[in-house]
């Protein structure tokens, strides 16, 4: 009796392990998000071409400025960078646009592309690339307002900011040849919405902010 209890509870374990693992798969998809073009469709008005990724992303003829890229890219579009003059104790150095990965966000959220417009339209769809972004998800070419990118990640420099390592802070991760740019994925993943506004982390307590700020 005492065996089969044991065989009982390690059967049980194994399968809530297992329930647990096929729970956090699910929480990290796009399917049913609001970057879930499809599903949105016919409440944003935008073509529905019957797939998720396409909207984005295309396996072959993709963008030639962004890596695997179907959503055609800003390319007449001049930002207003933060900076120095933004704020007195910004201390790190801020590029003069924004890098490759926050211009694959921006492609959509600076407003100026329709957000069906793709380089490689599915057979048989045509764009309607009238409806643009809208609401408080437009950032638009002025992101003086927003936190900085392009940023150059130097905690030497300022000392109110925790260590990067191998590319990383904490959790989050920074990009650029250098692996030391703070872009828009370095807080959102685009892909994965469990923490809400696609954070990378949850921000209970701060707990994003703090990933990177000493306070």
């Amino acid at each position: 009796m005492q065996r089969y209890g044991k065989l009982l509870l390690g059967t049980l374990a194994v399968v809530l392990l297992s329930m647990a693992a096929v729970a956090n798969v699910s929480a990290q998809t796009i399917a049913g998000t609001k970057h879930d073009l499809s599903t949105n469709a016919t409440s944003l008005g935008v073509t529905n071409y019957n797939q998720i990724c396409v909207y984005c992303h295309a396996p072959h003829n993709a963008s030639t400025t962004l890596p695997l890229w179907n959503h055609t890219p800003t390319t007449t579009v001049t930002f207003q960078m933060y900076n120095a003059s933004n704020s007195s104790t910004m201390d790190m150095t801020v590029g003069s646009a924004p890098g490759t990965v926050s211009l694959a966000c921006l492609s959509c959220h600076d407003g100026t592309i329709g957000l069906d417009v793709v380089q490689n339209v599915p057979a048989g769809k045509t764009a309607v690339g009238t409806v643009k972004i809208g609401g408080t998800h437009l950032l638009g070419a002025d992101l003086r307002n927003d936190h900085p990118i392009a940023v150059t990640y130097n905690n030497v420099t300022d000392v109110a900011f925790n260590a990067k390592v191998t590319g990383k802070v904490g959790a989050l991760p920074l990009y650029g040849t250098g692996k030391d740019q703070v872009e828009c994925a370095s807080c959102h993943n685009v892909h994965n919405n469990v923490n809400g506004s696609f954070l990378r982390i949850a921000n209970t307590n701060s707990a994003l902010c703090l990933t990177c700020h000493i306070k």
